[in-house]
């Protein structure tokens, strides 16, 4: 009886983290509080030590795993597209949705995605205000192949009519901002409406004002079907 207690006790403990398990545990926390740190202060303003620091890890750790600042960042962004493409993943089930459903649900998923990690914005930014090899590496490595994976998505949605026939580029840029600008400016939002914009809430709310926008709300009396169109 003894003997069978100890081996259920034995088979019920938590497994010890192998030596792989924590090397990559520890390599995703020093990531992303370098993603907080770009994203805060900018590639230039963020230091290595900074990282170490909020990482809780000897600054030659981070010399060891990443070798220097530049090699850290471009890390950083490869881990922050990588966990995007992973939490954005389409959820089983939806492919006998129609397209107006999948695409709401695609806002609900990414305006959700935007709250958890403010930071992916606030770092884009940063690396936005002026050209970079940074950016141009961001760019070549991780956007400019999400955009033209979403290419002929958005070429259907606009022969279905669900969005007007506007540039791909306008269309693109005008759901990420709407999408982003709440969380990347979460502290402006709190002060102006008192609202935390991480609040669940707050986030279903933003998603469900994006959708009666785009494609529940028209101007009484206007036909905008007549307006002049501009080819994509």
């Amino acid at each position: 009886m003894t003997k069978a207690v100890k081996q259920k006790s034995s088979d019920s403990a938590p497994k010890a983290e192998t030596r792989a398990e924590q090397k990559a545990r520890t390599r995703a926390r020093i990531l992303e509080c370098a993603l907080d740190a770009f994203a805060e202060r900018g590639f230039e303003g963020a230091t290595v030590r900074d990282i170490a620091a909020a990482a809780g890890v000897n600054h030659g750790l981070i010399k060891y795993h990443f070798s220097d600042k530049d090699n850290l960042w471009k890390s950083a962004v490869a881990f922050l597209f990588d966990r995007m493409r992973e939490e954005m993943k389409t959820p089983e089930g939806e492919e006998g949705m129609s397209s107006l459903e999948q695409l709401k649900s695609w806002i609900r998923r990414y305006v959700a995605y935007c709250a958890r990690h403010p930071e992916h914005a606030r770092i884009m930014v940063q690396e936005s205000i002026r050209d970079s090899d940074r950016l141009r590496w961001a760019v070549n490595n991780f956007i400019k192949p999400d955009h033209d994976l979403r290419a002929k998505l958005y070429e259907k949605h606009v022969r279905e009519g669900l969005y007007p026939n506007i540039p791909r580029h306008s269309i693109n840029y005008i759901i990420v901002a709407v999408s982003q600008y709440l969380s990347m400016l979460a502290h402006e939002v709190k002060l102006i409406y008192g609202i935390d914009a991480s609040d669940p809430k707050v986030i279903d709310q933003h998603a469900d004002a994006i959708i009666e926008l785009f494609f529940n709300h028209s101007v009484p009396g206007s036909d905008i079907s007549t307006a002049p169109r501009n080819k994509p």
